[in-house]
């Protein structure tokens, strides 16, 4: 009896998954990696490898949701089925590679980069990606060097010009900093994280109201950063609008970025 009662469930369960075409399932999983439930969208992805095995961009759309969830070990997996598959694959490549720089990998790291570049010198990600990784590692020279290689290719490119202005902020040379900002800005106005930057070195400068409209637009881009809402919330804040600085610091919280929790429990007491 039990083992009978075991097939039947073997048949409807295959029976589940042939009803509903892998392709369906799969656009229901990136639905949610849009709405951000990542464990939601993992569930989605597997039933949908569980009808074609060899659904390459299940695989990958799987390694970036354990990417999200942290779970590096298991992403790298995905990726590393994506590129058995398909072994021109340069975004798994990238994004292992990344993996591995994050989890201190470093000579596994460059030698995707170095795949991706020996298939597609001009990829210009990746040398942003490099330099991102010899940015953390506190190499700013060779950061540099691989930021300017990537405008060498393309002069306008937004997330070159966004990092070396991220990188000239963190050293607090802030007219350096803005300089590459706009021109992120000017290459590709719908930037968030470069117009939410640009709002954080206005206040720096104290350039409120001009802070106020850059973190506008950052939010305008992407609502879902908690960070903007904490700076605009210090926009608000001393361009006078103290209620809505605290709606705003709420708002950040709720997205969990915990720098706002200062400025709520001293300005937004009741």
């Amino acid at each position: 009896m039990k083992r009978l009662i075991l097939l039947s469930f073997c048949f409807i369960t295959f029976g589940l998954l042939s009803a509903q075409n892998p392709e369906d399932v799969f656009k229901e999983g990136m639905a949610k990696m849009e709405a951000k439930d990542y464990n939601a969208a993992v569930e989605k992805f597997d039933l949908a490898l569980a009808a074609k095995p060899d659904y390459i961009d299940a695989h990958f759309q799987r390694g970036m949701a354990k990417k999200a969830l942290l779970q590096y070990n298991l992403a790298i997996n995905s990726f590393n089925k994506v590129i058995e598959l398909n072994p021109k694959h340069l975004e798994a490549y990238l994004e292992r590679a990344e993996l591995y720089s994050n989890m201190g990998r470093d000579n596994e790291a460059m030698q995707d980069f170095n795949k991706i570049l020996e298939m597609k010198p001009d990829y210009l990600e990746a040398y942003v990606r490099i330099g991102n990784m010899y940015r953390r590692k506190g190499d700013s020279e060779k950061a540099i060097a691989e930021y300017q290689k990537a405008l060498k290719i393309n002069p306008k490119y937004d997330k070159a010009h966004y990092n070396l202005a991220l990188y000239f902020f963190n050293l607090e040379k802030n007219a350096e900093a803005m300089k590459h900002v706009r021109e992120a800005i000017t290459s590709n106005p719908n930037n968030a994280e470069a117009f939410a930057l640009k709002g954080e070195i206005e206040l720096n400068q104290k350039q409120y109201r001009p802070a106020l409209a850059s973190l506008n637009k950052a939010i305008e881009l992407d609502n879902s950063v908690g960070s903007s809402y904490t700076l605009r919330g210090q926009a608000k804040f001393f361009t006078g609008d103290r209620k809505g600085a605290c709606q705003d610091w709420k708002k950040a919280q709720e997205l969990g970025d915990i720098e706002c929790e200062e400025y709520l429990g001293k300005y937004c007491k009741k």
